[in-house]
């Protein structure tokens, strides 16, 4: 019986994870068209939807299933991470019609940046998550610098508030908005185009970390004062 246990808990893992594969997209699809959704500054999403002036998005690893579920359509493509949560994250990115690329600053980050910095020839947005995969919680690592940096793309940083959510006991502290919660979604354009500098380590990038950990506490901010105000 010692050694049915563990394979019963692998078992059981497995499965419930093949679950949420095949049922997780539906029924996450069905839990964000739900939600009552308000913008603010969608001028600059509008400004640079597509084309040379796509942008590269950087939200903190906690707003994931705000940002995915409710930017469908939208063509962006997504740094997952390479670990266990980053598969079944890719998996539902994918269902729900995302491109994303694997990697992460531990595992398979110098492959996923000169991916990136492919995509980032096409017309495509570019999606990082600076405090993925295991944090510490809203940090800022170099890579979302580096890539618009290079690429010369305009970097906008989101921020979410939501009237009710579940919260994960994780590192980051996963939000999901509940069904039919209010999700306010901002923007800030404040940092522009960083300086080409910035991509190397020196006081340029140590800047523009600093910038890019204020744009999105900025930005978390204008959505959780819309939010009130609603």
């Amino acid at each position: 019986m010692s050694h049915s246990n563990p394979r019963r808990r692998r078992w059981t893992r497995r499965f419930a994870n093949r679950l949420a594969i095949l049922f997780g997209p539906v029924l996450f699809r069905l839990l964000a068209s739900s939600w009552r959704v308000t913008v603010v500054n969608q001028e600059l999403l509008n400004q640079h939807h597509a084309g040379e002036s796509a942008p590269v998005f950087a939200f903190w690893h906690q707003q994931i299933p705000a940002a995915i579920g409710s930017h469908r359509g939208y063509p962006v493509r997504v740094m997952v991470s390479k670990n266990r949560d980053g598969q079944m994250i890719a998996d539902l990115a994918q269902r729900l019609g995302y491109k994303t690329i694997r990697g992460s600053s531990s595992r398979g980050a110098l492959r996923a940046l000169r991916e990136m910095l492919k995509v980032a020839k096409g017309s495509e947005a570019i999606g990082f998550t600076p405090d993925g995969p295991r944090g510490p919680l809203h940090s800022v690592a170099p890579g979302v610098v580096y890539v618009a940096a290079i690429s010369g793309r305009v970097l906008i940083t989101v921020g979410f508030a939501a009237s009710s959510a579940w919260r994960a006991k994780s590192w980051d502290r996963m939000l999901v908005p509940k069904p039919f919660a209010r999700l306010v979604i901002a923007y800030d354009a404040s940092l522009g185009v960083l300086n080409p500098a910035a991509s190397r380590e020196g006081a340029e990038q140590v800047e523009a970390l600093k910038g890019v950990k204020e744009s999105l506490d900025l930005a978390e901010a204008k959505a959780k004062e819309a939010l009130r105000n609603l």
